[in-house]
């Protein structure tokens, strides 16, 4: 079962009659997703359903399942919470969201009061705006906007209170979690009771304060799918549950899919796939100076921007013609791009040939051949146009 059939197993129980457990932590860091910002202000409290009601006044379930976007089930999630026994009556506080094109940042949380005592405090993944995931690729070189957030929110709003709390977010979300109790005050670091990363990132080698880190990392538990892409990315030697999904490749990191048993992940075993990922992608980091990954990551959304994309329900739009697009620009922006793009494909080619199983290979292969020869044919183009003009 998934989410919402948990929902209509368990939603019948109060926190009372029935504990917090592994699977409440997702639907509280699913949920997060939701934007509340026409319905719930920064300084207000109000349940879960009261908020789920204003949304659904202004706004349809069709509407929001179709509009696209990757986490197009968050708001309809915290609908069947807002309407189950369980989840209905707790509260909502110190939302915020901001999203700010300027400084980088694509920041939400929130507050979710389990009981009179207990907390859940959700920090929001990347979002469908290209400011979100431009921040994602800025966790290579630096310390990003977000993270800054997180660790100023948790050491502002957890102080007002005796409350114990659990910290949690899926994706970037789990990562602003780890992020934000590692920066969190002793006294606060006290009160903490877990931290669940849901597949996130993980903490970067330029984040790290380990110190700190050391004093969280017994309450950490990180929750991946079978083949996790973006939770394998740092590995922070954290204490890692490997659930099955319902999903397959990269959309196994959508939480919608992830695979539940009674109070409890149905559990897996890492495949191959994800290590030869997780491999690939840290030797392509490994090929750049910090310099040049803020130069590619620059260079990348630049050419997000010429290509008129500023979120991802854009590419579900408009298809392959605003990729093709998209490519053709990042090309034409610098040689560097090229070879970086280039690079990441030789990577992930000789990670198939050489290490994997003959159904891997074959996976792996057939994306990259495919992924080359559109670069292949556009950069010829390109060269072609450039011959006209001389």
């Amino acid at each position: 079962m998934n989410m919402y059939d948990y929902l209509k197993w368990r939603g019948d129980l109060t926190f009372r009659q029935d504990g917090f457990n592994i699977v409440d932590n997702l639907l509280f860091a699913y949920a997060c997703y939701t934007d509340l910002t026409e319905v719930v202000t920064e300084d207000e409290t109000v349940t879960i359903h009261e908020a789920a009601e204003r949304l659904f006044k202004l706004h349809t379930e069709e509407e929001m399942l179709n509009s696209g976007s990757l986490i197009a089930h968050a708001p309809v999630i915290l609908r069947r919470m807002g309407e189950s026994k369980r989840f209905g009556n707790l509260l909502i506080s110190n939302y915020v969201r901001r999203v700010n094109e300027q400084d980088t940042e694509q920041f939400s949380a929130m507050h979710f009061q389990i009981d009179p005592r207990t907390t859940y405090i959700a920090f929001c993944g990347t979002d469908d705006t290209i400011i979100g995931w431009k921040e994602d690729f800025q966790m290579s070189y630096k310390v990003i906007k977000a993270e800054i957030s997180s660790a100023e929110y948790i050491n502002r709003t957890a102080k007002k209170n005796f409350h114990h709390y659990y910290v949690g977010g899926h994706s970037k979300g789990g990562t602003l979690a780890v992020y934000a109790a590692m920066k969190a005050s002793p006294s606060i670091k006290k009160k903490i009771i877990s931290v669940y990363s849901n597949d996130g990132p993980g903490i970067s080698p330029i984040a790290m304060d380990e110190a700190r880190f050391a004093a969280i990392q017994p309450k950490l538990i990180k929750v991946i799918p079978e083949l996790s892409i973006v939770g394998s990315l740092f590995d922070n030697d954290d204490n890692k549950v490997i659930i099955q999904s319902s999903e397959s490749l990269f959309w196994e990191h959508d939480a919608v899919g992830w695979q539940i048993l009674g109070k409890d992940f149905e559990r897996g075993t890492l495949t191959e796939e994800s290590k030869l990922i997780r491999e690939g992608v840290r030797d392509f980091l490994a090929s750049m100076d910090m310099k040049q990954r803020e130069e590619w990551v620059n260079e990348m959304f630049l050419a997000f921007d010429k290509a008129g994309i500023v979120g991802v329900p854009d590419f579900s739009k408009k298809g392959l013609p605003i990729l093709a697009k998209f490519i053709k620009e990042i090309l034409s922006i610098n040689d560097n791009a090229k070879d970086a793009f280039g690079k990441l494909g030789q990577v992930f080619g000789s990670l198939a040939s050489e290490r994997a199983e003959d159904v891997i290979k074959s996976r792996f292969k057939s994306i990259s051949d495919g992924i080359g020869d559109m670069i292949k044919s556009i950069g010829k183009k390109k060269d072609d146009k450039d011959s006209e003009k001389e």
